[in-house]
């Protein structure tokens, strides 16, 4: 974004650069710099931030943009007023009073509570960045001598507009992923406090001599007041509906406020800030081609800044390296406008600007749910940044042209003015529709990761349609260059057809890119195996081990699943079962196009099986498809199961009980939120618990969370831009065998007994309808895995974290993340701590998690989205310690008896390397194998034994004779009895 304000004529003085040091010069050069930086800088920097600003201070997605609207707004209504305001009370009092109220609105906002304190103090930011803008403008052009100084000074100073926008975005995602979104503000105190002590000291205080021009307070208040009522109805428009009072009374308002502002310039302002009188037609005619661009650009960072977190999934960080390459274009071309403009006439230059800005946005509407961010972002937000650089400058240049002798400042003022209104209503505009687009889908079953597509789709369609509103103004309204240049703008119009051709190209080679499927994979950090080379399971170090005396026995079930903000997956994701010492028995990696999650044990039959579930989860946390996988101890599939009626069954639970299998299960619905302050026509993630026949697939009952649970009983936020609002988030099962169920709702933070055949809640532990008083320690938040226990206790996993925001980010917790045993005492109706398990104060899981108390008394702990599964005793020491490699993490962890009896036969290999042959044995989920016999010979029917060894984890190498042309192998159990026996292999030489 470019800013130039009014230079209000001085009385006569000696400029810095002639009469005063160089050094002087140098620091008041330097410190109306760091006023425009800190004001560019400020409009950029919150777009990343965005998405946690929401969820901290629950911003519903039409009104997250007054975080942006709001700066924008005042800074457009009193930019024109600012120069004003310097030239009556003096240039270094207005530099000083900017800069310390703009450090002050800066700390306000860092601190705000709530919302309405984060926007007011945005307001406020924005009035004083006006001051700051126009005063550090006016006191460049008083302090330096016309010529190359002044040129010099004013070069650097525009600069600071592509160096703050740029910086913006960069230090924007650097400070919300390492600190906070909060710090994005409160690094403007300090500075802000520095630069007016700098000011103080080097600004003359200068003023216009015996100025009795009045003062057009009225003009910018009712300016500013009109488009934020305006902008307000937009917004109430996107929440309650176009034809509620809602919305037409403040559009209503706003557009009369907005007329009144018309009669008060031309009736009743000696001094109008716009004199509509003397505005010539050009020059209002660049405003409205201003106006029509700068509709399509604020809501482009946006939109662009939300589809990167929310649909991509990347960090804040991330998002600002994708928007550095689109400033810095801004900042290389604008450099090189006016040469252009100069060469070619503002006609071929501006329009040209525009026709690339409306292709680089066509192609951003090529976006996909998802995919690469440079081939959806960075290739067309780099033509589209080139449109703007080359729209800004001759769009200046034209105004300044356009105006009347005298009228430069006044129409450089007036296009800067134009450029923020028009910003600030086009982002409401098209938040609002796209938002609307979003929920729309959403409630009409479409996955919400397409429909948050199709909704930012929507908004860059018309954000291009605007732009080329703007070009057909231009090539039909701005004069034809001179017939000197004409010949030039045809060769610079076929330049930039060969720009627009090679984007198109490049968008063509790469059209249909897809970004990786969910369950691709590393194998840096998993296993390879000999024998079976398609394995790779991730590998768990052992970071704390106590004697095995002191561990529970049996095996430890869990499944490998993915950070939702950092693919790739170390290793395969699929069920897994290993050995105390972490090795793996039994693995069954799952296609790439699913996640595998919640390996549990289960009674089917009459006999044990295993269960697990696989699906597609989003980025968003989102579950877009899922179904349940049962197997026998042969590791045979006997049942399969998905849901019906538009439900999804999510990771979270199972539980067999005869032929039937209770499941937990998501179903987006559209549902009006107006009252909740979400849409009028929103989206509602309901929850249930639900019982089918696992050999039919029918469906016996369904229990709907909504049927029985509150709306307002939730404590999750309505989220952004048309998400649809996960209310409940049902985790957990807990069969009690005497007709009632024990259900889990995250986002409630509480669970509910619940009876079979009426469906009425019995009692309710936790949340705000608690039945029960909390011990001091016992109250939980965010919480899985519930599970009643003996004696009237209650084991759990309480995050105390957190509400997600996307991209990796999350509001802070209040608490640490722990496992837990409550004591309910029904009849006192209290809940008091028996006993909590935790890795430390500052540890925090933001999802997932168990608590799996033990036959012997110790308690295992699955640490959810943090990569870490605890044994704990009865006392809480911590007596064992796995953590699984880089990003990966597991839903659950459970330790559980297991005999698995695999109907394929053992793998054997055998290869060579420098002299000696190595024989490699395994056979997968085989868990009675204690030892391996290696028979060998000439030819597979002439071997003997040759050698023999202990099994030694899921691959045991065994060293073997030099000689033999055939091996086989045979798998002995603890009684040295044959239990399997491999097909015959011959050696080959190591790779």
């Amino acid at each position: 974004m470019n800013v130039e304000a009014k230079a209000p004529p001085e009385a006569p003085q000696t400029p810095a650069g002639e009469g005063e040091g160089g050094s002087h010069a140098a620091w008041l050069l330097a410190v109306c710099c760091v006023a425009q930086f800190m004001v560019i800088l400020d409009l950029s920097i919150v777009n990343v931030a965005l998405p946690s600003i929401q969820s901290s201070l629950g911003f519903s997605s039409p009104d997250l943009q007054w975080v942006v609207d709001a700066y924008a707004i005042t800074f457009a209504g009193f930019l024109m007023l600012g120069g004003r305001a310097a030239d009556r009370f003096g240039q270094r009092r207005m530099i000083v009073i900017g800069l310390l109220l703009f450090g002050l609105a800066s700390l306000a906002g860092g601190a705000a509570p709530d919302q309405g304190v984060l926007v007011a103090a945005r307001a406020l930011q924005g009035f004083a960045g006006a001051l700051m803008a126009a005063t550090s403008l006016a006191i460049i052009t008083a302090s330096f001598p016309p010529g190359p100084k002044l040129h010099r000074a004013i070069g650097l100073w525009a600069a600071m507009n592509g160096l703050g926008g740029a910086a913006g975005v960069l230090l924007g995602g650097i400070i919300t992923e390492f600190l906070s979104w909060r710090w994005v503000l409160l690094i403007n105190p300090p500075i802000a406090i520095v630069a007016a002590l700098v000011a103080y000291s080097v600004v003359r205080e200068r003023r216009r001599a015996r100025d009795e021009t009045a003062f057009d307070l009225a003009g910018a208040v009712t300016l500013t007041v009109g488009q934020m009522v305006l902008v307000y109805g937009v917004v109430e428009a996107g929440l309650k509906g176009w034809g509620t009072f809602a919305a037409l009374g403040p559009i209503a308002l706003g557009a009369a406020l907005l007329g009144l502002f018309g009669v008060i310039e031309t009736r009743v302002a000696s001094a109008p800030l716009i004199p509509f009188k003397e505005l010539t037609k050009p020059l209002r005619t660049v405003n409205s081609i201003v106006l029509l661009f700068s509709a399509a650009l604020f809501p482009m960072w946006f939109v662009g800044s939300l589809y990167l977190q929310q649909v991509l999934g990347l960090s804040p960080l991330h998002t600002g390296l994708i928007f550095l390459p689109m400033t810095l274009t801004i900042m290389v071309i604008a450099s090189r406008a006016g040469k252009l403009v100069g060469r070619f006439g503002v006609r071929p230059v501006l329009g040209s600007g525009l026709i690339m800005m409306t292709g680089g946005l066509l192609l951003f509407t090529r976006i996909g749910s998802s995919g690469s961010p440079i081939i959806y972002v960075v290739i067309p937000g780099i033509l589209t940044a080139a449109g703007i650089a080359m729209s800004i400058v001759p769009s200046t240049i034209a105004a300044t042209q356009g105006a009347k002798q005298g009228q430069a400042g006044l129409a450089s003022g007036l296009v800067n003015t134009s450029r923020q209104i028009g910003g600030g209503l086009g982002l409401a505009l098209l938040i609002t529709l796209a938002t609307q687009r979003t929920t729309h889908l959403i409630g009409s079953g479409q996955q919400v990761s397409q429909a948050l597509t199709d909704g930012f789709r929507l908004a860059y369609l018309i954000g291009a349609g605007l732009a080329a509103a703007a070009a057909v103004i231009t090539f039909t309204a701005i004069p034809r260059p001179d017939a000197a240049l004409a010949a030039g703008a045809r060769r610079f119009a076929l330049a930039i057809a060969g720009v627009l051709a090679v984007f198109l190209a490049l968008t063509v080679v790469f059209a249909g890119s897809h970004g990786a499927p969910i369950g691709a994979y590393t194998t840096r950090g998993a296993y390879s195996f000999v024998t079976e080379p398609s394995l790779h399971p991730p590998i768990i170090r052992t970071t704390a081990h106590a004697p095995p005396s002191q561990l529970a026995p049996g095996y430890i079930f869990t499944a490998n699943f993915y950070d939702l903000n950092e693919p790739p997956i170390v290793g395969q994701s699929g069920p897994l079962i290993l050995d105390r010492s972490l090795r793996p028995v039994w693995f069954q990696p799952v296609p790439e196009k699913v996640v595998a999650s919640n390996l549990s044990l289960q009674s089917y039959q009459g006999s044990p099986a295993l269960a697990w579930w696989q699906g597609r989860v989003t980025n968003t946390g989102a579950t877009e498809t899922g179904e349940y996988v049962v197997v026998n101890q042969h590791y045979q599939t006997i049942a399969s199961l998905k849901a019906t009626d538009g439900w999804v069954l999510t990771l979270h639970d199972l539980k067999i009980q005869g032929e039937d299998a209770w499941v937990t299960a998501n179903k987006n619905i559209p549902m009006n939120l107006s009252k909740y302050g979400g849409a009028f026509n929103g989206a509602l993630v309901d929850s249930a618990v639900q019982e089918y026949n696992l050999r039919t697939g029918k469906l016996i009952r369904s229990w709907d969370a909504l049927q029985h649970i509150p709306l307002s009983e939730s404590q999750a936020t309505l989220p952004t831009n048309g998400f649809p609002w996960d209310a409940y988030h049902v985790n957990a099962i807990d069969l009690t065998g005497n007709g009632s169920f024990l259900v889990s709702m995250r986002n409630t933070w509480a669970a509910y007994l619940v009876n079979i055949e009426t469906g009425r809640i019995e009692w309710t532990l936790g949340g705000r309808s608690s039945s029960f008083t909390f011990g001091p320690g016992a109250a939980f938040q965010w919480q899985h895995d519930v599970a009643l226990q003996p004696g009237s206790k209650v084991s759990l996993f309480d995050d105390h974290c957190c509400q997600l925001t996307g991209g990796g980010t999350y509001v802070s917790p209040t608490a640490p993340s722990r496992g837990l045993v409550l004591q309910l005492n029904q009849q006192a109706h209290t809940a008091t701590l028996v006993a909590q398990y935790s890795l430390g104060d500052d540890f925090d899981a933001q999802y997932m998690g168990d608590t799996d108390p033990l036959p012997n008394g110790n308690v295992l702990v699955g640490w959810g989205s943090e990569p870490y599964l605890s044994e704990y005793s009865a006392s809480g020491k911590l007596l064992f310690e796995g953590e699984l490699p880089g990003p990966d993490l597991s839903y659950r962890a459970t330790l559980e008896p297991w005999v698995g009896e695999p109907l394929s036969q053992p793998a054997g290999a055998a290869r060579q390397a420098n002299g000696r042959t190595t024989v490699y044995a395994s056979w997968n989920g085989a868990t009675e194998v204690t030892a391996w016999r290696v028979l060998a010979g000439a030819t597979p029917s002439h071997m003997t034994s040759v050698a023999s060894a202990a099994r030694a984890g899921f691959e045991t190498a065994i060293p073997v004779a030099e000689g033999y042309g055939s091996f086989q192998l045979q798998a002995l159990d603890s009684a040295g009895r044959v239990i399997g026996t491999s097909r015959p292999f011959t050696p080959r030489a190591a790779p």
